[in-house]
């Protein structure tokens, strides 16, 4: 059956593939109801079950298969001991795709908490296996296992510093963007600043990153925007942005989003300037694209673009999705609070733009809409948010 699964999950999107592989999630929870439940399951076997029902985590029988397999780690916690690092690094990564389910989550804080007591010491890891533990552990950070096994694989990374070149990618994006979750720990910090030098140390070393390892990067350093390395590191990033834009037309809405957020930590620095307006240049060629864009998407774009209000380009661009806005008004009910302050604080740096108005008072209407709920009217806004709401308003007097 491990291998099955192992197998059929190499062709994820192949019909045939997930049926099979779902069947076999049904025979494993059938056996982890039996009195020996999954006993007889090596580490390996549950490992490479877990990594294989991982690839299909909408489907009901992998995840419940999944959650048995969580049971059985969880009730046999001692035996985590005799499990190696790859099959440990090979369940963490499995579970996260079930963040929302207590059975997955109580799993892995075990595994967690063995890594943070030095049980699984992150010495034996490989540079992957650390990532990989680090973006795993990201999804339950309120989870003081997850938050101790961090800083334990960040202080591993500390001590891995002059091996960083040997770390892929993929690796370092991961690792920066997993470590942001805990922005307050001294040793997450410590690691973030090294992968920060490392990037920003060799010019050539960013040509290779992909749209989504940029991102996740400045996604993560952001999280330290006073910090000098970070900043540094950031600028390198915007560097290679602006020195590429011809290639942002592979970026996704998602990664654009996150650029801009991110550059934004830094408005003073003249590339992350640039970076933005080569951002800004390609949403406005997906002008007629902008449905792609989720709300939080826009919410973050126009966030980032109003930290240069007097960029023409950014400024182009924030009409846009100011646009994009008024022919959502009767979707705005589904967008979150914070998003509708995020967007009103957004527009008001731009008061003498009539699109920025139209767009604010459409708003306006919704939070209107908002106010006249008997049950709740304006209680779910925070106090600040409130208070953003009424000085954005106060542009368009």
């Amino acid at each position: 059956m491990t291998n099955l699964v192992n197998g059929f999950s190499k062709w994820p999107n192949q019909a045939e593939c997930r049926e099979a592989t779902s069947a076999i999630g049904t025979e494993v929870t059938y056996l982890a109801g039996r009195a020996n439940r999954l006993s007889d399951f090596v580490p390996q076997d549950l490992a490479n079950l877990v990594n294989g029902f991982s690839k299909w985590p909408e489907q009901e029988s992998t995840r419940e298969a999944t959650i048995a397999i969580g049971s059985e780690i969880s009730r046999e916690a001692n035996r985590l001991g005799r499990f190696p690092e790859q099959e440990l690094a090979t369940l963490v990564n499995g579970f996260s795709k079930w963040p929302q389910e207590p059975g997955i989550r109580q799993a892995a804080v075990a595994i967690a908490g063995d890594i943070a007591s030095g049980v699984g010491k992150p010495g034996g890891f490989t540079h992957q296996h650390l990532a990989i533990l680090v973006n795993g552990f990201s999804k339950w950070p309120e989870e003081l296992n997850m938050r101790q096994a961090a800083v334990t694989v960040g202080g591993e990374v500390v001590a891995r510093a002059r091996e960083l070149g040997g770390f892929t990618d993929q690796h370092l994006a991961n690792l920066v963007n997993g470590f942001s979750k805990w922005p307050e720990q001294e040793k997450t910090r410590e690691a973030a600043v090294a992968i920060a030098s490392e990037v920003s140390c060799d010019a050539n070393r960013l040509r290779g990153f992909p749209g989504q390892e940029l991102a996740y990067l400045i996604n993560g350093f952001s999280k330290w925007p006073q910090e000098p390395g970070m900043r540094q590191a950031a600028v390198a990033i915007a560097g290679e942005i602006a020195s590429r834009a011809d290639k942002i037309k592979g970026f996704t809405h998602q990664q654009l989003a996150i650029l801009v957020n991110g550059f934004s930590k830094w408005p003073e620095q003249e590339k992350t300037r640039e970076a933005t307006a080569a951002v800004a240049r390609e949403i406005l060629r997906r002008t007629s694209h902008l449905r792609g864009f989720t709300d939080q998407h826009v919410a973050n774009l126009v966030n980032g673009f109003s930290k240069w209000p007097e960029e023409p380009e950014v400024r182009q661009a924030a009409v846009g999705l100011a646009e994009e806005i008024v022919s959502r008004a009767g979707q705005l009910a589904g967008f979150a609070d914070q998003h509708l302050v995020t967007l009103v604080n957004g527009f008001s740096k731009w008061p003498d733009q009539q699109k920025m108005r139209e767009a604010t008072v459409t708003i306006g209407r919704e939070v209107l809409r908002r106010a006249d709920r008997p049950d709740v009217g304006l209680s779910d806004f925070t106090a600040q948010g409130l208070a953003i709401l009424v000085n954005g308003f106060g542009k368009w007097t």
